[in-house]
């Protein structure tokens, strides 16, 4: 089995693709491949079907095969003659003259399978879509071409002006599977409509190049959802506007000839001795008429009988096999197209392809489909092929039954055809009105096959202004995948029909919940709260212990066994003191949680959500007096050095000249890391070799061609570029989900400034600038994984310390301890831990055998590359799997930045603080909301108000009052920057507005005017704009005239200023 890297497992939603190199599937078991799989509904490319199939009004003589080749198939003929059964056929019959898709001979020499002369019995060359070449020695008649599916002898017989020329005979020749004798169930092949009591054999015809080519090898310029074959421009609208909607494509001949279907006949007599008994007519003479039993059409049934298993590998050796032999055909089905699949293959059952090691592996024992998301000459770059194969055991409980092989054509609501890629002019209109009355109709797996073909639908109105959302919340539709799939593709929940209605106004309240959820908004989960508490409280002490809480919130979403284990792990990461009911039912309680949590509205829809989301949990008030206490004690460290908020650096401080930085918001984000890391290249070289106690006594940074004292926001300024320098792109960390980490150990030099410098003094270095971040009390967007902070906090302690290699595992051998270990590994990779939690709890034994002891191809355990992952052992494999990611891969480094950080201050500091508060502090908080904007407020006016004599006349207070309030007025990222014009940074300090140093204050130019009055100084008349000045955390302001003139200047000046100073 093939290793199991962070890459190729961890970052899929897909189990690893079955099939994958170096699998251990026994060759010669096909029963592996078919009968223990089990359907997957899912839509296309992530799932296939159902199908149903529809007879057509082929019967037998119809058919004669020109040519068949057990491993390449053949070639089948259809007489010209035929096309006059129905009006469907007769409009087909008339785009396919268009295009002139008909093989013609002279008449007058009797009828195909009596005058054309016998095919070589030997195995013909084979067909490739892209090929040009005579087919004379592999068919036997005529010089015939094989291009994409039709042969034709037009180039042969020379040219035939109109499809209906004197003299000449025409058909169309169609592409077939190699034919194989029907071997699904009894129960499948009675669904099917198929007499299981006798031998039938079966083939895959493949359609009419109806596009013109979708999948040709001259797209590669070009979507294959846009291109419409080599034909100009002129003759699509021609064909459009001569067949218009007569081209019934729900009608069975014309998907069977456009999109492709089945074939079922008796094998006729017994082949010659010695030959296949599996491969019908093969020793045959041909041409030879077909003895058919039915043929049939393709259509979508969420209840078809014919269901498939999930996506599975389909690996580039099968295909170069496969192509050679001619079996890769384009597609023209536009719901395969539109996913980006552009040529298909049928398996036959029990496919013998090579494996690995060139050992024949039989592939889908009952048969499937192989998709190519690529031209035939071109490399599956991005490992999207993939095929489906039949199961064995469809979910036939509703299953649609067909009555016989009689060729009866029926119309059944419960089914969809395949619709082409080229459609008449009003196709699309059509196919909304049917969308929406299916959705009246509550069809909705037929509604979920419309919209994956035509995903823009999600947004469209029909003529009264009515969506596909309208009609889910009028019938209350609680499907969060189905509502998440229409807001990805446009839909709006304000939407309004032409009688006002909003989906909220028809909505439900559950539904309203749901959706507002999905939304983005906050939805209702429980009418009782309070009552729902006092019953899970079974020992009636005010507090849910993590046992109680673990049944309450299965039970409140009805969970499965694996939902059940996925809630008590979310409660040993989360609640592992159990909650009381404050901290349930308080404004930022668990209730509030699960009111806006996507994962519970997720869970309550029967889907495992993942249990970690890769972001910082609600921090709680106990943790909020930690952090207020780690910052009084560094304000006390910085007074030991002289540091004072608000004034300027002490003497002892260093000098620290450097390059300027470039303007913020710069439109070259190229230039801003080059200058970026050029600051960073000469602050290493110049503190590299400094003592902690150097560090603590600080720097005075001096930017090149700006003047001025540091009061610190020269030092806010600086640490953002070094944070930006750091962890703004890849090249001295690795990236992860949730932000950066450290390179791995065996990578030894890093490139700083162009200078390969030692990856291990990089990241001592590292420790110490955070370390000072933290000491200096900057904001600063630090993008580290918190797993390096957790790690810094237990090794600050000595209880917690570890060795990388320590045989003592840190955590408990336990759910509980196993919980930890994965919520560590959160911290560093969230999609892993999800992974490896799916592999402990809801993998089964089937997905288990793809895993093998190996991370990111490194061997977990000495001999792990060929030890399997059984159910029994998949809790040490994910032991193992943590311990190597979070103990062994990146140790070394990681040891070097704790070991700077504590240079800088002592590990005494961390004590009793959560283990990512450092981070939290550092990262402060984003958000500036109007409570935020209200406690500013109450600090600045009056306290804050300068000149503090004047700080209480009516006009500095009415223009305080007028400042807050636009800013009150503007969105997220006008407060940001007015934060960042105002105090140096765009976001708030964790532990609150109160903890701002120096405290900000707001400077009205004015000066005294008699004894009651104030007139605006000389320098600053109403037309000046506001400034910043981040050092002492100060904004100057001209006295205005009214809040309109305020409003427009202070707007002018945030939105326009270049970093750390003012636009004048």
């Amino acid at each position: 089995m093939g290793n199991c890297s962070v890459k190729s497992f961890c970052r899929k939603a897909l189990p690893p693709w079955p099939g994958s190199p170096g699998s251990r599937q026994a060759s010669g078991s096909p029963r592996s491949c078919g009968d223990d799989l089990v359907p997957c509904l899912e839509p296309f490319p992530e799932g296939l079907g159902p199908l149903t199939v529809r007879s057509t009004r082929l019967r037998a003589g119809d058919i004669t095969v020109l040519h068949l080749d057990a491993c390449a198939g053949g070639i089948v003929r259809l007489d010209r003659r035929l096309f006059c059964r129905s009006k469907a056929l007769r409009a087909l019959e008339a785009r396919l003259d268009r295009r002139d898709a008909w093989t013609r001979r002279p008449s007058g020499g009797g009828s195909t399978s009596s005058t054309a002369p016998a095919a070589s019995t030997a195995s013909a060359p084979p067909l490739s879509p892209s090929s040009s070449s005579s087919l004379s020695s592999a068919v036997g008649i005529d010089g015939a071409m094989a291009g994409n599916g039709v042969v034709s002898t037009a180039a042969a017989a020379g040219s035939i002006e109109g499809s209906s020329a004197v003299g000449s005979a025409c058909y169309l020749d169609l592409r077939i599977s190699p034919p194989h004798v029907v071997n699904l169930p009894v129960h499948v092949c009675e669904a099917l409509g198929l007499p299981p009591e006798e031998e039938v054999h079966f083939a895959w015809v493949y359609p009419v190049p109806f596009e013109g080519g979708q999948g040709g090898e001259t797209s590669e310029q070009s979507s294959p959802v846009s291109k419409h074959g080599a034909d100009s421009e002129a003759d699509l609208a021609s064909d459009s506007t001569a067949v218009g909607d007569e081209v019934d494509q729900e009608d069975p001949d014309v998907s069977f000839l456009t999109v492709g279907g089945y074939i079922y006949f008796r094998p006729g007599r017994g082949p010659e001795p010695g030959l296949d008994t599996r491969t019908p007519l093969m020793g045959a003479r041909f041409p030879r008429e077909l003895d058919l039993l039915s043929a049939r059409a393709i259509r979508f049934s969420p209840s078809g009988a014919l269901q498939f298993s999930s996506p599975r590998r389909w690996e580039p050796r099968w295909t170069k096999r496969l192509v050679q032999q001619g079996r890769f055909q384009p597609i023209t089905a536009r719901k395969w197209v539109s996913a980006g699949a552009r040529y298909l293959c049928w398996v036959r059952p029990d496919e013998p392809l090579p494996d690995a090691c060139g050992r024949t592996k039989h592939l889908a024992h009952h048969g499937g489909f192989a998709f190519l998301f690529h031209g035939l000459e071109e490399p599956d770059t991005d490992q999207r092929d993939r095929y489906f194969a039949i199961v064995a055991e469809p979910d036939l409980a509703r299953g649609e039954r067909v009555s016989s092989v009689a060729p009866d054509i029926v119309r059944c609501t419960t089914s969809l055809p395949f619709n082409l890629m080229e459609t008449p002019r009003g196709h699309s209109t059509a196919q909304l009105e049917k969308l929406l009355e299916l959705a009246r109709r509550e069809r909705w797996a037929l509604v979920r096959h419309l919209l994956a073909e035509y995903p823009h639908f999600a947004a469209e109105k029909d003529a009264k202004g009515i969506t596909l959302l309208h009609i889910c919340a009028e019938r209350n539709i609680m499907d969060a995948e189905l509502l998440t799939s229409l807001k990805d593709h446009g839909s709006e929940w304000e939407s309004t029909d032409d009688l006002g209605r909003t989906p909220e106004s028809l909505a439900s309240r559950s539904f309203r919940a749901l959706a507002r959820t999905i939304w983005g908004l906050s939805p209702d989960l429980f009418e009782d709260p309070e009552g729902w508490f006092r019953f899970w409280d079974r020992n009636a002490n005010g507090v849910l212990e993590p046992e109680e809480l673990g049944h309450a919130l299965a039970s409140a979403y009805h969970c499965d066994d694996v939902a059940v284990q996925w809630v008590k792990s979310y409660v040993n990461v989360n609640h592992r003191s159990g909650v009381d009911q404050a901290n349930v039912l308080g404004p930022r309680g668990l209730l509030h949680m699960l009111q806006t949590s996507e994962e519970f509205a997720g869970l309550r829809q029967k889907r495992k959500p993942p249990l970690f989301l890769g972001r910082d949990g609600p921090l709680r008030e106990s943790d909020h007096v930690c952090l207020l206490h780690l910052e009084d004690q560094l304000e006390r460290l910085r007074g030991e050095y002289g540091w004072q908020a608000g004034k300027p650096a002490p003497r002892q401080a260093l000098p620290l000249p450097l390059p300027a930085p470039s303007p913020e918001g710069s439109a070259d984000p190229e230039e801003r890391m080059r200058t970026a890391r050029g600051i960073l290249g000469f602050t290493f070289e110049q503190t590299r070799g400094l003592s902690g106690h150097a560090w603590r006594g600080g720097f005075r940074i001096d930017f090149a061609g700006q003047q001025g004292l540091d009061d610190g926001g020269l030092t806010k300024a600086w640490a953002a570029e070094i944070a930006f320098a750091l962890w703004g792109d890849n090249v001295l960390f690795d990236a992860r989900p949730p932000g950066v980490f450290f390179k791995p150990d065996d990578i030894e030099t890093l490139p700083l400034d162009g200078v390969q410098v030692p990856s291990v003094d990089i990241y001592s270095w590292t420790g110490r600038f955070v370390a000072y971040a933290l000491y200096q009390r900057c904001l600063v967007d630090c993008r580290l994984c918190a797993w390096a902070f957790r790690f810094l906090s237990r090794a600050g302690s000595p209880r917690h310390f570890f060795h990388s290699r320590c045989a003592t595992p840190e955590w408990d051998d336990s759910h509980e301890g196993e919980d930890s270990m994965l919520a560590d590994l959160a911290s560093l990779d969230h999609t892993v831990a999800n992974n490896l939690w799916r592999v402990r709890h809801e993998m089964s034994e089937e997905d288990l055998r793809w895993l093998d002891f190996t991370c990111a191809g490194v061997e977990l355990e000495p001999g792990g590359g060929d030890r399997q992952v059984t159910g029994a052992d998949k809790a040490v494999y994910v032991r193992l799997f943590c311990t190597f990611l979070l103990k062994q891969r990146c140790q070394t480094n990681l040891q070097a930045f704790v070991t700077g950080f504590f240079d800088v201050l002592p590990a005494r500091l961390l004590q009793g603080i959560p283990e990512e508060g450092v981070l939290r502090l550092l990262a402060g908080r984003a958000e500036v909301s109007d409570l935020h904007l209200s406690e500013l407020e109450a600090i600045v006016v009056p306290a804050g108000l300068v000149p503090t004599k004047l700080r209480d006349h009516p006009k500095l207070r009415e223009a305080a009052r007028w400042f807050f309030q636009s800013v009150r007025a503007g969105d997220h990222a006008f407060r940001t920057r007015l934060l960042e014009f105002w105090l140096g940074v765009g976001r708030l300090p964790l532990a609150g507005v109160a903890t701002l140093r120096p405290r900000p204050r707001l400077q009205i130019m004015v000066q005294a005017d008699g004894p009651r009055g104030v007139k605006r100084i000389a320098s600053w008349q109403e037309d000046r704009l506001p400034e910043g000045h981040t050092c002492g955390n100060e904004l100057w302001l001209a006295l205005p005239e009214s809040y309109a003139q305020l409003h427009e200047k202070l707007h002018l000046a945030v939105e326009n200023f270049e970093a750390g100073f003012a636009l004048r």
